[in-house]
């Protein structure tokens, strides 16, 4: 989300996060984008953000999800001259620089997981999308603490996902509205695939 705080800085010619929330973006609901100024403007968010910078300088060998004001899903639609997949995106960031080998044993077991998921479903690479939520919450496992695995801490990506966990069980979408108690599931979409794809390329960013 980088780019989208830089973007709300610069409108309002303020880093007072309070001073944000009328300057978000048109693919965001106002309530998401109000409650992320509010979490920017906490200690802990900030705490959390010199955590990530140690983490960076401690792991030189393995690609963060940061780089700079680029994204990966932006650099990677450039050189292959299509979206990326996303599992090619977790790929970039989660294997160490100049070899095949994922950092972590969760990584190489997720990325195994979904692309067996995504094989299943959808047959050949040329049939795939480019990301299926329902696959990608099966393999990675339900959010934790609100944050999905491979997606970083964006407010919006993971309430969206994390809808789509019960969707594994109940197949309910993650684009629509969530029933309410008693009543019947809603078709009214949320947020637009668009939406999302944007989501997606700023949690990488």
């Amino acid at each position: 989300m980088y780019n989208v705080r830089k973007n709300a800085e610069r409108a309002c010619a303020s880093t007072d996060k309070n001073q944000w929330k009328g300057h978000g973006p048109m693919w965001m609901r106002k309530e998401y984008w109000t409650e992320l100024c509010d979490i920017w403007g906490a200690g802990k968010w900030n705490e959390n953000s010199s955590k990530v910078k140690q983490n960076r300088a401690a792991h030189p060998k393995a690609n963060v999800h940061t780089s700079g004001s680029v994204s990966f899903a932006t650099h990677k639609a450039r050189l292959l001259k299509r979206p990326p997949q996303f599992q090619e995106l977790f790929d970039e960031t989660h294997k160490k620089k100049g070899t095949n080998d994922y950092i972590s044993e969760k990584a190489r077991k997720v990325a195994e997981s979904y692309s067996r998921g995504m094989d299943e479903r959808y047959g050949d690479d040329s049939q795939h999308p480019e990301l299926d939520p329902d696959i990608w919450v099966a393999a990675s496992g339900a959010p934790k603490k609100g944050h999905v695995y491979g997606f970083g801490h964006s407010l919006g990506t993971t309430r969206l996902i994390s809808s789509c966990s019960s969707s594994v069980s109940h197949a309910t979408s993650p684009f629509t509205t969530p029933a309410s108690p008693g009543g019947s599931s809603s078709a009214a979409p949320t947020m637009t695939l668009d939406m999302f794809r944007a989501i997606v390329n700023e949690t990488v960013s």
